[in-house]
């Protein structure tokens, strides 16, 4: 699978955000637990896709260190999470179809359609892995109970 999505080149995906946009973000933490918060993403903040967080999203990678960004990201994980901020180790930006589909930006390089078509080429992959992992346990299961 991961030569698939290799395959599709899904960083080749670029885009600016063209409005401050309101988006979830994975807070990790130097402990076993992963959190969120919503962080308004300023106007003009470049993002690639990264790889696929789950069917219908992505995660995604800053295309430049944003200083104000971080900052505003670490007191929302200081307000929400004040035990565990000695511990914050990172955040992964994700953006969901949804997101793909109404958020106000402009790709630099890819498009939204392509980006909307990665995702549904995934869960096609998923559903035929899925598929024949179930066809290989029922002849299995079968041939251990004939």
């Amino acid at each position: 699978m991961n030569n698939y999505i290799e395959s599709l080149n899904i960083g080749e995906n670029v885009f600016v955000l063209t409005e401050d946009s309101t988006l979830e973000c994975l807070i990790h933490f130097a402990a076993p637990f992963t959190g969120s918060v919503s962080v308004v993403i300023p106007k003009g903040t470049c993002f690639a896709l990264h790889g696929p967080m789950r069917d219908d999203a992505f995660y995604m990678d800053l295309e430049e260190e944003e200083p104000i960004l971080c900052k505003s990201i670490e007191a929302k994980v200081q307000d929400k999470y004040p035990k565990l901020l000695s511990r914050f180790s990172g955040v992964s930006f994700i953006i969901t179809k949804e997101e793909l589909k109404t958020l106000p930006l402009t790709f630099k390089t890819g498009s939204r359609e392509r980006a909307l078509e990665i995702l549904q080429l995934i869960i096609k992959r998923n559903e035929e892995d899925y598929r024949k992992f179930l066809e290989e346990s029922n002849k299995l299961y079968a041939s251990k109970n004939k």
